[in-house]
């Protein structure tokens, strides 16, 4: 397995803009959004009511550590079932080609068979059971 250092790129460096050139609130323009950034990575906290809940699944309070390892496992978990559903469909491809395949030699075998006046292959087979191993 190869690894591979990730470049981190040059984080950008505070400069000071002039005061003639500060854009202050009363200065923009209208039309324009004024967007202030706002990143959670927490999910929104309901608080605790007193009134019993409707769901029939009981509430339970757990730590935000907790419920963010939850959630980059349950990521982990659907990134597995996705690579896993796509090799499954693959294996299931590469099966409908070998049936296709044997379909396609048991065809010319039987040609065969009956171009040389040869028995076909299942007048030679005997029945047979299967012995389970242990």
């Amino acid at each position: 397995m190869t690894a591979y250092k990730a470049e981190q790129p040059e984080l950008p460096q505070p400069i000071e803009i002039p005061a003639a050139r500060r854009a202050s609130p009363d200065h923009i323009p209208e039309g324009i959004p004024i967007a202030s950034p706002t990143i959670s990575k927490a999910p929104p906290v309901t608080p605790a009511s007193s009134e019993p809940s409707t769901s029939a699944e009981p509430r339970m309070a757990i730590p935000i550590s907790k419920y963010i390892d939850l959630c980059r496992t349950l990521q982990t978990l659907t990134a597995s079932q996705s690579s896993l559903a796509q090799e499954m469909a693959a294996i299931r491809a590469r099966q409908e080609q070998m049936l296709t395949t044997q379909a396609q030699h048991t065809a010319i075998l039987r040609q065969l068979q009956h171009h040389l006046d040869l028995p076909s292959t299942a007048e030679h087979l005997t029945p047979t059971t299967a012995v389970p191993h242990s």
